[in-house]
């Protein structure tokens, strides 16, 4: 049996006073969504914990199985998705270049400075490579004022961010993140000392003298977040026994797929998505869409409704999809106050020969929560697993390591 996930990105939300106080499901015309919850099972699930906030990076890696302690940080999984090589002993920064004002702190301004041109950006990262202390310092480019820091040395990636993710705030000192360990205080204080010393020499760059000359935005620090390192994950295969597909259009899924060695099939319109969705031969079919979490971000529910409804009407052709079926989200992305994404639980159903039907009708928050089920995000492929009729007995002990799925190839006795 084939499964196909579709994935819809920050639908879940809030309720509204301009949507009669209901959430953008509710409030979306959504026949197709609405046609798959009356033949489904339905529920909410919880990715993490209710409250916890998480992006659609860890979130994902929880869904498809992974344990927090691999969780390689979305450093990793972004440099992925933009090409680097992820070598050892190496520590990879997500970084931006950002506007501050030096007043008994580095005032934040800008978390991306705009308007830098490639050429402004070509001629200030080249003050950017350095050594400090007997580590080596090297600044990778990535899109607009996004890019990447990566150090070489005797390093811990146990550090916190110097990008506090807020407006109006001060940049963060980095510090040893949830440890004592020595090795993880000297990696801070070394990344710190980085951060002042990118500050001096971009403040003084003719680049920036001359866009302060023009009353322009200087880009004149590199703000640090979610350091990473290599380490060894365990591949979706082997974590679920299922061939799979992350069909996305973004380098961050792309960066996922590939830290889970799961196939990536990249889409520009939803519509081919969806039809490569079916017709691709894959055990696990994730068919992901950000569109609803894109238009939350512009603090628009409206908007957001316009986006539901434009994805249901491509739903179409998954309406006679006789294998497992699931609809969900990563996490909720909330059209008001300043949080980017939320910690509510999300909608979900499920539709297939094995799975249970109860009586909810419309696929929403509201209503779904009324259903039968309410799954945890470390679950969610168990119960995909056992919903294709593929689970195995708990207290088997299958070959070397435990699995939750009946295996396909064993180590035959000689």
């Amino acid at each position: 049996m084939k499964c196909i996930t579709l994935l819809l990105d920050g639908a879940s939300d809030r309720s509204y006073k301009v949507l009669n106080h209901q959430t953008p499901l509710q409030y979306a015309v959504l026949p197709h969504l609405n046609r798959i919850a009356k033949d489904s099972q339905c529920g909410m699930m919880t990715i993490l914990k209710e409250g916890d906030v998480l992006g659609t990076d860890l979130a994902h890696f929880i869904l498809f199985g992974g344990a927090l302690k691999d969780y390689p940080g979305r450093a990793i999984i972004d440099a992925i998705g933009e090409d680097l090589k992820i070598e050892e002993n190496i520590l990879y920064l997500r970084c931006s270049i950002g506007t501050v004002l030096y007043e008994k702190g580095y005032y934040l301004k800008h978390r991306f400075t705009p308007d830098l041109s490639e050429r402004e950006i070509s001629a200030l990262k080249k003050v950017l490579d350095m050594s400090l202390d007997g580590y080596e310092f090297t600044y990778m480019h990535s899109y607009d004022s996004h890019g990447f820091v990566l150090v070489k040395g005797d390093l811990d990636s146990r550090i916190s961010d110097s990008d506090p993710f807020t407006k109006e705030s001060y940049v963060m000192a980095v510090e040893a993140f949830e440890t004592d360990d020595e090795k993880a205080i000297k990696t801070a204080e070394v990344i710190n000392k980085y951060l002042k010393r990118t500050y001096e020499l971009l403040s003084t760059h003719e680049i920036n003298v001359h866009r302060r000359a023009n009353l322009l935005p200087e880009g004149n620090m590199i703000l640090t977040k979610w350091a990473g390192m290599k380490r060894e994950i365990q591949s979706f295969a082997d974590m679920n026994g299922l061939s799979s597909v992350l069909i996305g259009n973004s380098k961050l899924l792309k960066g996922i797929s590939q830290i889970l060695n799961m196939d990536y099939y990249h889409y520009e319109k939803f519509e081919d998505a969806v039809a490569y969705a079916l017709t691709c031969s894959y055990d696990y079919v994730h068919l992901h869409t950000k569109e609803p979490d894109t238009a939350s971000h512009k603090k628009n529910p409206l908007l957001k409704v316009k986006a539901l409804e434009a994805i249901d009407q491509a739903l179409e052709p998954l309406m006679n999809f006789e294998g497992l079926l699931i609809v969900t989200s990563d996490h909720s992305t909330p059209c008001s106050g300043e949080m980017i994404h939320s910690g509510e639980s999300v909608a979900f159903m499920a539709r297939g020969e094995y799975i249970r039907k109860d009586d909810v009708e419309i696929f929403d928050e509201i209503a779904c929560a009324k259903g039968s089920l309410h799954l945890k995000g470390q679950s969610f492929m168990s119960y995909i697993i056992n919903g294709m009729d593929q689970g195995v007995m708990y207290h088997l002990r299958q070959g070397s390591h435990k699995r939750k799925y009946q295996i396909k190839k064993i180590n035959k006795l000689k």
